[in-house]
């Protein structure tokens, strides 16, 4: 980033699928060609989402390499957060690549929980940071969520990771665009991933949590699209979760909306001819 990071709420930046969650992975930060130059585009680019800002979420035992493929020396070096957040940069020791040439990388495995803020001491405008926070558990699923609206009846899948069961009913009201999940008890992680079929809410403009706005993060590139992740913080406590969209499944599909519209054209054919019957 070109600027100093300041330091924000935990916003996990999670973007993979449902597997290989259980084992420690490594994830590439790419320096690319051009970031010694302060008026470069971007200074990092993560290999497998292409996030250019620095900042990645991993879990207790994974590791990041950061490759340089850049033309010139570079640093990773850890600092605090209260220093990052004015631009001082303290250093703090916890780790440091020295100089990597072109061509090089650096490796960290991460193990302890918390936000691990870092920079290149040659160039400062290059900083990002690591959040490394609770494996969210395995992954779970509630089906046949809104059944009562779908033309078949058996409604849709709903994927999600959490340390505890969200309860199976799920309230889903067309008419407010919205659908609520209750999460069955406390939770010591501080954010759900839910997946959601496109067919059940189309592109989530607002989550809230227990009644309050959250901001929360999402992808949609996943399943060629089918499906939108959504990565929402929580309190240990929280226990509901009100997601708004553009759209949310109607009472009535096309096909269902079909049959009723002849149903009424027939009523209204079927009336008027009882209406000159009686007048005969």
């Amino acid at each position: 980033m070109k600027s100093a990071l300041t330091v924000l709420p935990l916003l996990a930046i999670l973007v993979m699928g449902f597997t290989g969650i259980a084992f420690a992975e490594n994830y590439e930060i790419k320096i690319p060609s051009g970031a010694s130059d302060e008026n470069f585009p971007y200074f990092w680019s993560q290999q497998n989402t292409g996030i250019t800002t620095g900042e990645i979420t991993v879990f207790p035992g994974d590791s990041v390499t950061w490759s340089n493929a850049d033309t010139a020396f570079h640093t990773v070096t850890s600092v605090s957060a209260s220093s990052i957040e004015v631009g001082d940069f303290e250093e703090d020791g916890l780790f440091d690549s020295g100089f990597f040439s072109p061509g090089k990388s650096f490796t960290q495995e991460f193990n302890e929980l918390g936000d691990f803020y870092y920079y290149c001491t040659i160039h400062p405008w290059m900083n990002g940071v690591v959040h490394v926070i609770n494996n969210p558990g395995s992954v779970k699923s509630i089906d046949r969520v809104a059944s009562g609206f779908s033309e078949d009846g058996l409604g849709f899948e709903v994927k999600y990771f959490l340390d505890v069961y969200l309860a199976d009913a799920v309230h889903v009201d067309p008419d407010e665009k919205a659908i609520t999940f209750t999460i069955s008890g406390n939770t010591n992680n501080e954010q759900i991933v839910l997946t959601l079929p496109n067919d059940l809410i189309e592109n989530p403009t607002s989550v809230w949590v227990d009644g309050k706005m959250t901001e929360f993060q999402s992808d949609s590139s996943l399943s060629d699209g089918d499906v939108i992740q959504l990565i929402i913080p929580l309190e240990s406590n929280s226990r509901e979760i009100k997601i708004m969209g553009s759209y949310v499944i109607p009472e009535f599909g096309g096909l269902s909306f079909l049959i009723l519209t002849i149903s009424i054209i027939t009523i209204v054919i079927f009336s008027k001819r009882t209406s000159l019957i009686a007048l005969k």
